[in-house]
């Protein structure tokens, strides 16, 4: 007969602020998933679009989600509701993703007497551009109220250590992971879905998946096109995701002439079976923190051509598992991807290559792993008796 969870796991809430699913929230969302439900008892807060967008994804187990928009600890109808909340259900450990879910949760949480508080830094904030929000004296406030700051990569934790000056101390590197087993290329789907849009089953499909911001670069591989069709003019890209500069970016594949090539697919669930379906996976990022998109691209066996940007290059070796380039640089992206379509084998060896790099470093089990771990060391520091009965009753 199971075992029934005891009624003294330690309680966990991922906390997010963004309306759109995209890699921050997925990370919180494998974190609801995949934490044992026997040691953990699993809560998760968001605006209500986003719940709406993850659908059932998060309800495993007797996890429970709340839909609330909170931005400011001063928007005081959501701040109260935050509250009452976290002391209604006992939450031991409030986890913020990102630097303004940490604004609004971190202080609130501080209040409501959550025994653990953290929060991820997800990457590089390249937004903040005016002078008073580059001084980041309130993230500096954020961190020492919390418990630690948690780095996505190398790169993330140079960035909070050098630009915000965080203390070393406070910032912990537990690096992103996907799930890596469990997908099969499935050649029928893949043809189906190209049919879809009206590619052919040979021609070459590149794909590039994320949300369609400024960020993402999708306008230097725009920019890029005209050179590469030039040589391979049965080239296909295809953009999974969506975001506030898709109406611009179609405009711009418009004025290129660039329709018959390029293919808007929006937010898909399938974005696995499209990854499946394209012969190259791009990444033109900007900045990146750990991106998600050349890990699953790794797992798939895809050759991956990325932006030598912050955490890109600790996923992506040059040469070897993939192919980087300057970021916003259209000639260099095109000339790239050009010889890269002309190289089938090398194709093939960087994405068994990535693949290999992928499951060896970046699996979603030592993610969540080395987190339920660092959930269970800082509850012991903050309440060791609680925490040692908890222990010897799972």
């Amino acid at each position: 007969m199971e075992c029934m969870p005891s009624d003294n796991r330690i309680r966990v809430l991922q906390f997010l602020v963004s309306p759109v699913r995209s890699g921050a929230e997925e990370v919180a969302l494998e974190l609801v998933r995949g934490l044992d439900p026997r040691r953990f008892r699993n809560y998760l807060m968001c605006p209500a679009p986003l719940l709406e967008a993850f659908g059932k994804d998060w309800q495993v187990g007797d996890a429970q989600a709340l839909a609330l928009t909170l931005e400011s600890p001063f928007h005081w109808n959501g701040a109260r509701r935050f509250m009452n909340y976290l002391r209604a259900e006992k939450i031991d450990v409030v986890h913020a993703h990102m630097i303004r879910a940490a604004a609004a949760a971190v202080p609130l949480a501080r209040l409501a007497g959550v025994p653990v508080v953290i929060h991820t830094c997800h990457g590089r904030e390249a937004w903040r551009t005016k002078w008073l929000s580059r001084q980041y004296w309130y993230d500096r406030r954020i961190t020492a109220w919390s418990d630690v700051t948690i780095a996505v990569s190398e790169s993330t934790r140079d960035y909070l250590l050098k630009e915000k000056k965080l203390r070393p101390d406070k910032v912990l590197v537990i690096r992103n992971g996907r799930h890596l087993n469990g997908f099969f290329p499935d050649p029928s789907r893949r043809q189906a879905l190209r049919r879809e849009v009206g590619i052919g089953a040979e021609d070459p499909v590149v794909g590039v998946f994320g949300r369609l911001e400024e960020q993402k670069g999708h306008r230097y591989l725009i920019e890029a096109l005209p050179r590469v069709l030039e040589k391979i003019p049965a080239l296909h890209v295809v953009f999974a995701g969506d975001g506030s500069l898709r109406a611009e970016l179609e405009i711009s594949v418009r004025a290129r002439g660039l329709d018959r090539s390029v293919h808007f697919l929006g937010y898909r669930q399938d974005w696995m079976n499209w990854m499946d379906a394209t012969d190259i996976v791009a990444l033109p990022s900007l900045y990146e923190g750990m991106p998600l998109v050349p890990i699953e691209a790794g797992a798939m066996g895809k050759p991956v051509l990325a932006t030598a940007v912050d955490g890109t290059c600790e996923v992506v070796v040059n040469g070897q598992t993939g192919v980087l380039v300057p970021p916003a640089q259209p000639e260099a992206l095109a000339d790239a991807l050009v010889t890269l379509l002309q190289d089938p084998e090398k194709q093939r060896a960087l994405g068994e290559a990535g693949g290999l790099r992928a499951r060896a470093l970046f699996s979603l089990e030592q993610q969540v792993r080395e987190t339920a771990q660092l959930y269970e060391r800082l509850l012991e520091e903050r309440q060791p008796q609680r925490a040692r009965r908890d222990f010897a009753l799972s």
